[in-house]
């Protein structure tokens, strides 16, 4: 099942931006380089990409070097991912996410 979600914010610009939508779904797995959206305990529901996987916590990082630091985000237990973004829809039209 895929699910909208709106992007608030610049930290993942330029690939996203503030005002985007992004079509997520269930990750059957989760590998670095993808963008997932988190509901992160302190911050709520954020769109990040994945850095790494140690045991069951995620580090994730945005794609604008002003956003917040993987040391300040901490880590993330992995089943506060709540999904994998795969197409983003913006005024320019839609476009498939890739990996990085």
């Amino acid at each position: 099942m895929f699910k909208l979600v709106k992007v608030s914010g610049n930290s993942m610009s330029p690939t996203l931006e503030d005002g985007d939508y992004i079509l997520i779904k269930k990750p059957r797995s989760l590998r670095p380089g993808f963008i997932y959206v988190v509901n992160h305990i302190d911050l709520g529901l954020i769109v990040k990409r994945l850095e790494a996987i140690e045991n069951q916590s995620a580090v994730f990082s945005g794609d604008n070097p002003a956003s917040l630091s993987d040391t300040l985000l901490g880590k993330v237990d992995v089943r506060r991912i709540t999904g994998c973004a795969v197409l983003a829809v913006t005024p320019k039209g839609i476009k498939r996410l890739k990996r990085i």
